[in-house]
Parts: C-alpha cells; structure tokens; sequence
C-alpha cells in the first residue's frame, strides 16, 4: 500500500517508463563510446543543432544550438542566449558527464591461441568488477580506420558486430572460488573460435598481398574478413581500429512493474543522454521567456574519466 504522504504514483511512475525507454534507444545505440558520440550528434543534429569543426573559424548567432567533437569519443554542445553578441556572455551554465565506461578493449595484437582455442588478447581500461564479465555474451564494436578504395585518404567507419562472438568462461566452483582474485593477464581473454573451426573457415580467407600494417599478423583473419564484410570493404583497407568487448545482452525495463533500468555502461551514458535530452528539451522552449539572456548552456560529454580525467 502506498502512502498518502508518498510522492511516488502510479502517473508518475507511468511517465517515468516512457522516459526510461527513450534513454534505453541511446543505451542500445551506444555500444561503445565512438557510437554514444554519432547518436549524440544525430538526435543534435534533427533538433536544429549547427555542426562546427574545431579547426574552423566559428561565426556564432543568439538562440542558437552548436556542437562539436573530437576523436569521435568527446561532443560539447551549447545554447547561446538570445542577448549573446549585443551583451557579454554572462555565466556559462555546463552539465559535465563521460562517454567511457570499464570495459576490455582490443589489443593491438590480438591474436593468441591456447589449448585448441582462439582467443582474442584484451587491455583492461579502467577500474572495472572483471569477474562479472564471466560467463557473459559478448559482443564487439568501435571505431575502424581504413584507407578509401583509391588509397587517397584515412576514414573512420563505426562497427558494431551486434551479434554474441565471445565468451569469457569460469571455471568450475571446485576448482575456483568467487574470493580468488581474477588474474587480469592470464584469466580475461575471451574465447574467439575453437583453433580447429577457424582453420577450416580461414583457408577461404585471402592473405593481404601487401600487408604493410601487419593486420595479419595481429588479427586473425576471420575477425578482419567479418569487419570488412560488415563495413563493405576488403580486408587490406582495415589499417586500425578501436574496438570495446561489451555486453551483448541489451539495455531493458526489468522487475514485477518494470520499475528498474537494466543495463550494461550505465555509468555513465545514463547521465550523458539524460543531459543530451535535456539540451534538446531546453532548445525547443520559448526563448522570450526561458533563454531571453546572455547565458550559454553547454553539456560536454568527456572520454577519459575512467583513467583519470586527463582528457585533451
């Protein structure tokens, strides 16, 4: 029974589900924090926000929406007031959040073979509870850099396996107790294929010709083949790549009344979406009688804080 001094109810709880559920659309866009970037300036970009290149001179006008990137992994957006330019900025109001989250990213040589597997060889980033990345489906996505079909210019490509590739199995409890530290060298390369299944699929896979960024040698071919195929290229265009190992489960309303939001990197994507819709939200008001000032509101969204903040 709930009580009448309570200020939970049913209406509100109503309403706080189907603003749960817009949040969880970007937790599920954003495998990785190269993507929570491009969904940030899609939804920025359909509500009337300007692009701008930091390289770029910027001619700003009032009451107006800007963002920019950088890296692909850090957006700044900001409103300016409809008195900015006939006054002086008068405060600046910024709602600070991150993009990145603990996660197990890719090595640059990622391949290694033990005991008749293919594993992929991880770095651990950031201060993460590694046990609980246990027994889990894993999914891969991140940024690709490849070289244009004429070898003229670098692209960044966004690729999101969206599918279950890895696994990081336990052992039996017999043989390993939960209060047994996880050793992060030895204990959290996830398992890629069994090394006799990749054999058999690889020998379709053509060597590149002129290897120069060594990706055969540090990737097993069927992992690149499986990028290029995704991306619509051929595999001697990959000349790098950022890719994070995330949880291949999606974000969803769980419980009895689906009063509770489950989902992986919620730390801290929840706070910068919820900043990103709050941005647009504040775009869209009267500006006579809310931005009728020389005020900028701003959210920036940082990727470093999981390793100290030290962002560029």
């Amino acid at each position: 029974m709930v009580s009448k001094k309570s200020v939970l109810s049913k209406d509100l709880l109503d309403s706080g589900r189907a603003y749960a559920r817009k949040i969880i659309d970007g937790l599920n866009a954003s495998p990785s924090h190269f993507h929570a970037v491009n969904y940030c300036k899609q939804q920025l970009s359909q509500n009337g926000f300007t692009e701008l290149k930091e390289t770029e001179k910027w001619t700003l006008e009032p009451s107006k929406g800007y963002y920019f990137s950088r890296n692909g992994s850090t957006i700044v957006a900001f409103l300016t007031g409809a008195l900015c330019g006939t006054q002086p900025v008068s405060s600046y109001k910024i709602v600070g959040c991150h993009t990145d989250s603990p996660v197990l990213k890719i090595a640059p040589f990622s391949k290694l073979q033990a005991s008749g597997y293919n594993q992929l060889n991880v770095m651990l980033y950031g201060g993460g509870l590694w046990r609980t990345w246990f027994d889990r489906d894993l999914n891969i996505a991140g940024k690709v850099i490849i070289k244009s079909a004429d070898g003229t210019k670098l692209e960044s490509r966004y690729w999101n396996a969206n599918r279950p590739l890895l696994k990081i199995p336990n052992l039996a409890i017999h043989l390993c107790r939960e209060e047994q530290p996880v050793s992060k060298e030895t204990e959290t390369k996830p398992i890629f294929a069994s090394s006799v299944a990749d054999s058999l699929f690889s020998g379709g896979v053509e060597a590149i010709s002129e290897d120069k960024f060594r990706i055969d040698e540090k990737h097993f071919s069927t992992f690149t083949e499986l990028i290029a195929k995704d991306l619509g290229i051929v595999r001697d265009q990959i000349v790098d790549f950022e890719l994070n190992i995330c949880d291949a489960q999606p974000a969803q309303l769980v419980g009895m009344h689906e009063e509770f939001v489950s989902s992986p990197r919620l730390d801290n994507l929840a706070s910068s979406l919820c900043a990103l819709d709050a941005i647009i939200h504040h775009s869209k008001l009267d500006i006579k009688s809310t931005r009728h000032h020389s005020e900028v509101d701003m959210i920036m969204l940082f990727d470093h804080e999981e390793v100290g903040s030290q962002s560029a």
